[in-house]
């Protein structure tokens, strides 16, 4: 597959982030919190913990470092982009004590691990549908290793919910900034995977040190295709694969504008407009003309 060069699609990379320029303050999650029946996160402190990238002390527990293997497993062309999201996650968190409190640790270590275990270009992988979103599947799968984990199985059910909601909405702003923390959490770990760098993009309290430390430790070389998954093109590539091989599963989606760059492409006749217009009677060719 041949996709056109980057600087046609240079206008459309900013559609995937949530913001264009810095604001004046860290955005934070909404201050209504819809699961206040469920007990505070864990208390951090009774955590294990280990450090990566020079010094980022992350969470140790048998299930992080047991998610963090299968992510290795099942989807090793993204496991850098993966450990950097965390990494990017940890020092959101690092940088902003208020939201840190809020915040479950493990839910946040496995959501952002799992969060692309299903993005592998293969129909034939265990876990990629031949139509689903493939958050969807990821979300999928990550909640099945938990319930099948000897900790996660005791888990109780909001714990593995936050974990679902974190994973499918990790590329929808729109939804994840106003779920809980957890979620707008995860969602902000792999934003700043591409916001970082970005002219006026979101840093998060980041440093430019940490920020080093990190893609020293975990470089963006990672498979997903020319200049890996964490690269511009690494990310057109990723996107036009589903556009050409998974196509019912970017309509209506933040994917559908590149698709429309990908040869044979088309979304007519299978977007919610469509469906809608058509239940109508209305002839949209009459309308335009």
């Amino acid at each position: 597959m041949r996709l056109p060069a980057l600087s046609v699609f240079s206008p459309f990379l900013l559609a995937i982030s949530v913001t264009n320029a810095a604001p004046s303050a860290q955005p934070q999650p909404p201050s209504h919190n819809l699961s206040r029946p469920n007990p505070l996160p864990p208390d951090p402190s009774s955590f294990p913990y280990r450090t990566l990238a020079g010094g980022i002390s992350v969470i140790n527990t048998a299930i992080v470092r047991d998610a963090e293997a299968f992510a290795k497993k099942y989807s090793p062309g993204s496991y850098n982009h993966i450990m950097r999201s965390w990494l990017w996650g940890v020092l959101h968190l690092r940088h902003n004590s208020t939201l840190a409190t809020q915040i479950d640790l493990e839910v946040h270590a496995v959501g952002l691990m799992l969060h692309d275990i299903a993005s592998d270009h293969n129909l034939s992988h265990p876990f990629v549908s031949p139509d689903r979103r493939f958050e969807i599947d990821s979300a999928i799968a990550a909640t099945d290793f938990i319930r099948a984990h000897p900790d996660g199985s005791k888990w109780p059910d909001w714990r593995v919910q936050r974990v679902f909601d974190g994973i499918a909405l990790h590329a929808e702003p729109k939804f994840a900034l106003h779920k809980e923390a957890d979620v707008f959490a995860i969602y902000w770990g792999n934003e700043l995977e591409w916001s970082y760098g970005r002219p006026g993009g979101e840093k998060m309290g980041i440093t430019e040190a940490e920020h080093e430390m990190v893609m020293k430790s975990f470089p963006p070389d990672d498979g997903g295709g020319p200049g890996g998954e964490g690269s511009s093109t690494g990310l057109l590539w990723f996107i036009g694969w589903y556009c050409k091989y998974k196509p019912e599963s970017t309509y209506d989606t933040w994917m559908q504008p590149y698709g429309d760059m990908v040869p044979g492409y088309s979304p007519v006749g299978h977007r919610l407009f469509d469906g809608a217009l058509a239940a109508a009677g209305v002839n949209v060719s009459g309308l335009v003309q």
